[in-house]
């Protein structure tokens, strides 16, 4: 825990002032301007009075909203809060997982994360604190809904589901396996009906560790505010301490903590606000055409001229996997064309010659499977002259000679530099007999079988073996 936790913690559950004699207003504050008096007889303010909201009346009874609003420009880290509408329907419909563009108003778009009193999920576990964020008109309104003790969770359960009710889609960071589950216990043991959009479902989790695991020491919302949106937070309480600063407060306890819960609940929103328009903008790119067309990230000479250098303006290693991320999202869709198209700009972004092996493997794959016959044997010779990526060059090579072309000549000549490979690995490892290795003779085998039928020629009998 950082020190600037330490001291407000230790400000805020230190021993609290007295009471006031009666019929004096505390602190000199005139008689007329007098606020209520506290749920806590002990303590100078309850949770209305140290956080901006107020309390709303609803079917069930009364609980406690925060809200505050922020303007389209408001910065959150790198990211300015209104870029959310510059995202195509393209690029939320794949953050949803789907092939289909998400054609959704931008204000139907809700933004959820709940504070709870543990991790473990089940009928036990409240969830105390549930925060909305959505857009209306030229700002973003943020709204927290906190349940003061536990009668009040009817109340803050059937307001929260007017609200939700209002929306078509749910944006959450690990929600789907378990913010979205708990909320519906919740609404169920109280009999209930949920307004949760289920049916259009963001989890920002997916896509962040498919772009970012690679890169990061892990894909926490934490890490990524910080490495990927710039956002730092001061004094941020952690979140393991979060349940026992809730139990604190029901217990008559200070409720300054529950302030700071408050501000960690509104960082976690903004940095899910952002962070769809950071994913949406990477699915969204626009691919940067080569040159010399879809051929020119083939070149000659040596293993490093095998792909062509990167522009300046290159982000290096990490873009390469930007790119290689949204690409596999998209071949994950079945969306081959823009999958195409973000392979073939990675292999022109970065220097490691290694991961643009990978790149290009991936992409002649992909090629292979929409037909791009001869984009993929370009890759695949690229990457057998490199020797960077095993035998699955070589045997897609062959495997092209024998069916494609009925060259067998040519399948052959491509198998024996395979199994030479194999040999020359097999060496280093000390090691022979290999299931590549089987394979690969089994593969000359019936090339060579095939070979003689073409030839006219008929096959030899096979030899039973000796002892």
């Amino acid at each position: 825990m950082s020190v600037d936790v330490r001291a407000r913690l230790r400000k805020v559950l230190g021993p609290s002032r007295p009471a006031a004699p009666d019929g004096q207003p505390p602190d000199g504050q005139p008689p007329e301007t007098r606020r209520p008096a506290p749920r806590f007889p002990g303590h100078a303010h309850d949770v209305q009075d140290l956080v901006e909201g107020r309390e709303i009346q609803g079917p069930l009874g009364a609980c406690f909203v925060a809200e505050q609003r922020f303007a389209l420009g408001h910065r959150h880290g790198q990211e300015r809060l209104g870029r959310f509408f510059d995202l195509t329907d393209r690029s939320l419909g794949c953050l949803a997982r789907s092939a289909l563009p998400l054609d959704v108003d931008r204000e139907s778009v809700v933004f959820l994360d709940t504070e709870t009193t543990g991790l473990s999920g089940g009928t036990g576990t409240y969830a105390f604190m549930v925060g909305l964020a959505y857009f209306r008109g030229d700002q973003l309104l943020v709204q927290q809904y906190f349940m003061r003790h536990h009668a009040e969770e009817p109340a803050m359960l059937a307001l929260l589901a007017q609200t939700l009710g209002q929306h078509e889609a749910v944006v959450t960071f690990n929600g789907k396996s378990f913010d979205v589950p708990l909320l519906l216990t919740r609404y169920t043991a109280n009999r209930q009906r949920h307004a949760v959009p289920t049916g259009l479902h963001l989890d920002l989790l997916h896509p962040s560790r498919r772009f970012w695991r690679e890169s990061l020491e892990s894909c926490t919302l934490g890490t990524l505010e910080r490495a990927v949106l710039g956002h730092t937070r001061n004094g941020d309480v952690p979140g393991w301490m979060i349940p026992d600063l809730y139990f604190r407060y029901l217990r008559g306890g200070d409720p300054g903590p529950m302030a700071m819960v408050f501000e960690h609940n509104l960082h976690d929103l903004l940095s899910l606000v952002a962070l769809t328009s950071r994913l949406g903008r990477l699915l969204d790119a626009p691919p940067v055409a080569a040159s010399s067309g879809v051929g020119a990230a083939v070149g000659t000479g040596g293993a490093d001229a095998d792909f062509p250098h990167p522009p300046q303006h290159g982000r290096g290693r990490s873009s390469v996997l930007e790119l290689f991320a949204a690409a596999r999202i998209y071949e994950d869709l079945g969306l081959w064309d823009e999958a195409c198209e973000r392979y073939e700009q990675a292999l022109t972004t970065g220097k490691a010659v290694d991961l643009r092996a990978r790149v290009a493997g991936r992409l002649a794959a992909l090629c292979k499977r929409a037909g791009r016959h001869e984009r993929a044997i370009e890759l695949w010779r690229r990457l057998a002259s490199m020797g960077l990526t095993g035998c699955e060059p070589y045997v897609e090579l062959a495997k092209h000679y024998e069916h494609q072309l009925r060259d067998y000549d040519a399948a052959l000549a491509v198998v024996e530099e395979a199994l030479a490979l194999v040999e020359i690995q097999e060496l280093r490892r000390n090691a022979r007999g290999s299931t590549e290795r089987r394979e690969l003779e089994y593969r000359r085998a019936r090339l060579h079988q095939k070979r003689l039928r073409a030839r006219g020629q008929a096959a030899p009998e096979a030899q039973p073996e000796t002892a």
